[in-house]
């Protein structure tokens, strides 16, 4: 895969090329489908935002994200499409008309075919959506493939929902939606050590702020360094037993892993949901209660 900026795709030539339009924030089971699509045939590209367009009018409160921005040309790349095309989101472009916007796609990549999700809005307002988009198409040119929902339990599978899920604690299903096991990066950074007083040394992970958190409480993980994996138990919240229950941290306890990791860069993969954080009476009662989780992983 090689990344382009919007600039370096309207000096290229594109053969046969079709392109996939989306936010793909998480590239769960309803965004693979338009993948599949996209790389049916010739060649294969990707355009999508730096950020969730509804950052631009939040920006006090900006939604939390299932990808930061590294993590999701890593997913994109590992589906074999040819170009990722990353533009900044920002007022011109939200300001910019519904044809002006497809009239762009035009412009830069020249496609054969333009793939959508069936709910796709583009242009100020959101005015312009996949009948637009078709109507567009046949007037210039090119084909549009709309990829309808896919359906979970019901529903379709979408970035909010899973957002909604993870939020919850519903790890499993969020996973099942994802169609991978959601996961967190960060470095390790110093704690307070009282894990490892308990007998149960911990790693305390610092995530890139703009990443959505399971609900507070206690996972059975894999927990990556490298290429080498373990098996750990995470715990998110405030640890209401040994502190004062304000600041949250993410800490894991890896299994059959005790060298020093500060610094390293960890990758924690939520497997399930064991139990919410509580206040124990002791510490005493806190060491059965891990020593329960772990042979519950």
């Amino acid at each position: 895969m090689e990344s382009i900026t919007l600039e370096q795709a309207k000096k290229m030539r594109f053969f046969d090329l079709s392109v996939a339009l989306g936010t793909f924030d998480g590239l769960h089971i309803g965004h693979m489908a338009l993948m599949d699509a996209v790389r049916r045939s010739g060649t294969s590209a990707v355009f999508t935002f730096d950020s969730l367009p509804i950052d631009l009018f939040c920006e006090d409160h900006k939604p939390l994200r299932l990808f930061t921005l590294n993590e999701k040309k890593a997913a994109l790349k590992k589906t074999g499409i040819d170009y990722i095309c990353v533009a900044r989101f920002d007022k011109k472009f939200a300001d910019m008309d519904k044809d002006d916007f497809a009239g762009l796609i035009l412009k830069a990549f020249s496609p054969k075919n333009v793939v959508a999700g069936y709910n796709y809005t583009y242009g100020r307002h959101a005015k312009g959506n996949a009948d637009s988009l078709i109507k567009f198409g046949k007037t210039h040119g090119y084909h549009v493939e709309v990829i309808p929902p896919v359906i979970f339990d019901g529903e379709p599978v979408s970035s909010t929902r899973i957002r909604d899920c993870i939020a919850a604690g519903r790890i499993e299903r969020a996973n099942m939606l994802l169609g991978y096991t959601y996961a967190v990066s960060g470095t390790v950074n110093k704690g307070s050590g009282l894990g490892t007083k308990l007998g149960f040394p911990t790693a305390n992970i610092s995530v890139a702020k703009e990443k959505i958190l399971p609900q507070r409480g206690v996972y059975s993980v894999d927990v990556f360094l490298g290429s080498d994996k373990y098996k750990g138990v995470c715990n998110i919240g405030v640890k209401p037993t040994v502190s004062n229950g304000r600041t949250e941290t993410v800490e894991v306890y890896i299994i059959s892993l005790s060298e020093n990791l500060y610094g390293e860069k960890l990758t924690v993969r939520f497997n399930k949901r064991l139990r919410d954080e509580k206040k124990f009476n002791s510490t005493s009662e806190l060491k059965e209660q891990i020593r329960r989780d772990i042979s519950n992983i």
